[in-house]
C-alpha cells in the first residue's frame, strides 16, 4: 500500500542542467514514479510549488537568478512547521559549511554529482516513505482533535442536560414545598382566626357592635377555610377521575346575570367599572350543559380577576364562534366563546402555560400579595376539558400602565342536545354508524371499551399490539375513530400512531393513558393523537370525548 502510494507521489526537479534533469527523470520514471514536473529556472519554483504542491523536490544548489539556499528560504515562509517537506539537494560541494548551511535552509538529505543512480534511487525512496508515513501521523492526529472535540461536545451538552434536569427537579420540589406551605397557611389563617374571635366572644365586656364586627370576621374566616376545603375535595375528585357530569338545560344569559349579581358588590367595593357582554341571539342562549360545572369556572375566573385588579374595569361575556374541526379541515363548527377581561396586574408570558397545572402560580413567594390556595385555575382547567372545550390566557404585564391586564379565553362547543342524557344511567347519543378501531392488551379494558361504545358504533375491531393497530388501520381506510392503549408490547401506541398518520391523516385517534401526566399527554398529541382519555376510564367522560369529534 505505501509503496503504490510512492509512486503516486508529486516529485519537482530543480537544476539549471538540462542533462541532470534527463538522468534524474530517466531513473525515476525507470522505477515507476509519473507524476514528475521539472524546471531549470530556479525562479519558477514558488509558482511551481503552489501550483502542483509537491511530495519531494530535489534541488540544485548552484544556480543562476537564485541559488538552491535562496529557493530553500522562499519555501520555509510557505511550509506549515508541523508539514514534513523533504528537499534532496543535488550539489557538486561536499564540504561541512555547504552541507550545514543547507541543513540550517531546510534541506533532508544530499546526492553528490556526480550521481550514484542506486543511491539516489533509495534516498528518495526513504524520504517519500518519511513523507507518507508523517502524513498518516497528521491524519490520525486530526481525527483523534475531532473525536475529542466531538465528544467534549457531547460532555457539554450531557452536562447541560443534568444541569438542566438538576434545576428542573429542584423547581418541582420547590414548587410542591411552597405549594404545601400555602395549603398550610389557607387552612391555618381562617382557622386561626375562627378560633381566636370565638374565644374573645365568650368575654361579657364586649359591645354589641364588637360583637357584630368579630361575629363577621369569623364568618368570613369560616368562609375562606371552606372555599379552600372545596377546591381541595374538587381537585382530588378531578385527579382521581371521580368528577362526574350533571347535564341540564342552561340559560347562558341567565347564569351570566347571576353571576354579574354575585360579584358585582365586590368589584364595587375595589372601585372598579364591572360590565357584562352576552353577544347571543335568544334562541340560541339555551344550551344543555353542566350548569354547576360552568359556574364554577366563571366564578373562578371572574374572582381571580376581582383579586388581582387594583384599579380599572373587568368585563365579562360569551358570543359565537366557529371552529374548525379536525375531521373536516375547514368545515367550521359553532362554539361558544366565554372571557373575563381585566386590567390588573398581568401574566409573564413564561407563566402564562403553568398557571393551569397542579402546584403551580405565578407567584410561590413568601412575599406574595394575595390569597388563595391557588388551585382555581387547574380545577377551571378540568372542568373546561371535561365539558369538551379548552382554555387559554392573554397577558401582557409590560402593557399594565395601557389597561391591558390579562383576558382569560374559554371555549365550550355548541350543541343544544349534545349533554342532554348525561348524568342519568342511560347512555344516549346522536352519534351512530362509528367504525371503532379498539387497540387494547387488556383482555378487561377491552370488554369495558366495547361495551361502553356499542350505542353509537356499527363495526368493532380489535387489534393487541400495535402492528396489528397499523396493519388493521391500513385494511380499513373507512375507520372512524381509533381507541389507542399507549402501553402494550412489541410497538406501543405512541409509535403505532405515528405509523398510521403516514397514510391516514383524518381518522381520529384518541389516546388512552394510564398516566394522565401532561408530559405524556403532550407525547401522544405530537405523535399524531387527536385527543387523549386517562385510565380509569369512565364512560360519561369516553362519551363526551367521542361527540365531541363526531357531533
Amino acid at each position: 500500500m505505501i509503496d503504490s502510494s510512492l509512486k503516486n507521489a508529486n516529485i519537482l526537479i530543480v537544476d539549471d542542467k538540462e542533462a541532470n534533469i534527463d538522468i534524474l527523470v530517466g531513473l525515476l520514471e525507470m522505477q515507476g514514479y509519473s507524476n514528475i514536473k521539472t524546471s531549470t529556472d530556479s525562479r519558477l519554483v514558488v509558482g511551481l510549488f503552489k501550483s502542483f504542491n509537491p511530495d519531494l523536490i530535489l534541488l540544485d544548489l548552484m544556480m543562476p537568478h537564485l541559488t538552491g539556499y535562496e529557493v530553500m528560504e522562499q519555501l520555509k515562509a510557505m511550509v506549515p512547521s508541523r508539514t514534513y517537506l523533504p528537499i534532496l539537494v543535488l550539489t557538486a560541494d561536499i564540504t561541512a559549511e555547504a552541507r550545514q548551511r543547507a541543513l540550517a535552509g531546510g534541506a533532508k538529505d544530499f546526492v553528490a554529482k556526480p550521481f550514484d543512480l542506486i543511491e539516489v534511487g533509495l534516498r528518495i525512496k526513504n524520504l517519500l516513505e518519511t513523507r507518507y508515513l508523517h502524513q498518516q501521523l497528521e491524519k490520525l492526529n486530526y481525527t483523534l482533535d475531532e473525536k475529542v472535540k466531538e465528544r467534549t461536545l457531547e460532555l457539554e451538552k450531557t452536562n447541560i442536560e443534568l444541569i438542566v434536569a438538576k434545576d428542573k427537579a429542584e423547581e418541582s420540589d420547590k414548587l410542591k414545598t411552597a405549594f404545601l406551605n400555602n395549603i398550610s397557611h389557607e387552612i391555618r389563617t381562617p382557622f386561626s382566626g375562627i378560633l381566636g374571635f370565638l374565644s374573645i366572644l365568650q368575654n361579657d365586656d364586649l359591645t354589641a357592635s364588637e360583637r357584630a364586627e368579630y361575629t363577621s370576621i369569623i364568618d368570613q374566616s369560616a368562609y375562606r377555610l371552606m372555599n379552600t376545603i372545596n377546591d381541595i375535595v374538587e381537585i382530588s375528585q378531578i385527579q382521581t377521575g371521580q368528577m362526574k357530569l350533571t347535564a341540564s338545560e342552561t340559560n347562558i344569559k341567565r347564569l351570566a346575570g347571576d353571576l354579574f349579581d354575585k360579584f358585582k358588590s365586590d368589584a364595587e367595593r375595589q372601585g372598579l367599572e364591572y360590565t357584562l357582554n352576552i353577544d347571543l341571539p335568544n334562541d340560541i342562549a339555551c344550551i344543555s350543559t353542566d350548569s354547576a360545572k360552568l359556574n364554577t369556572i366563571l366564578s373562578i375566573l371572574i374572582g381571580n380577576a376581582i383579586k388581582f385588579t387594583k384599579a380599572g374595569s373587568i368585563e365579562f361575556g360569551c358570543n359565537m364562534v366557529e371552529t374548525h374541526g379536525p375531521r373536516n379541515i375547514g368545515a367550521g363548527r359553532a362554539s361558544l366563546q366565554f372571557y373575563v377581561k381585566d386590567t390588573g396586574i398581568g401574566i409573564f408570558e413564561n407563566k402564562q402555560q403553568s398557571i393551569f397545572e397542579l402546584f403551580m402560580q405565578a407567584d410561590v413567594s413568601n412575599s406574595r400579595q394575595f390569597e388563595g390556595a391557588g388551585l382555581g385555575l387547574s380545577i377551571a382547567k378540568a372542568y373546561v376539558e371535561m365539558l369538551g372545550g379548552k382554555i387559554w390566557v392573554e397577558s401582557d404585564p409590560e402593557d399594565i400602565s395601557e389597561g391591558k391586564g390579562s383576558t382569560f379565553f374559554f371555549t365550550l362547543p355548541y350543541n343544544n342536545e349534545r349533554l342532554k342524557k348525561m348524568g342519568t344511567n342511560e347512555d344516549v347519543s346522536e352519534v351512530s354508524g362509528l367504525k371503532i378501531l379498539i387497540v387494547e392488551d387488556d383482555e378487561t379494558s377491552e370488554l369495558f371499551l366495547r361495551n361502553a361504545i356499542k350505542l353509537f358504533s356499527k363495526e368493532i375491531l380489535y387489534a393487541r399490539t400495535g402492528v396489528k393497530a397499523v396493519e388493521g388501520c391500513r385494511n380499513n381506510p373507512d375507520i372512524d375513530l381509533i381507541l389507542m392503549d399507549i402501553k402494550m408490547p412489541v410497538m406501543d401506541g405512541l409509535e403505532a400512531t405515528r405509523q398510521i398518520r403516514q397514510f391516514n391523516k383524518e381518522v381520529i385517534i384518541i389516546a388512552q393513558t394510564a398516566f394522565g401526566l401532561t408530559d405524556d399527554q403532550k407525547k401522544a398529541i405530537a405523535a399524531g393523537c387527536n385527543d387523549y382519555i386517562s385510565k380509569p376510564i369512565k364512560k360519561e367522560q369516553l362519551l363526551v370525548l367521542i361527540q365531541k369529534y363526531f357531533l
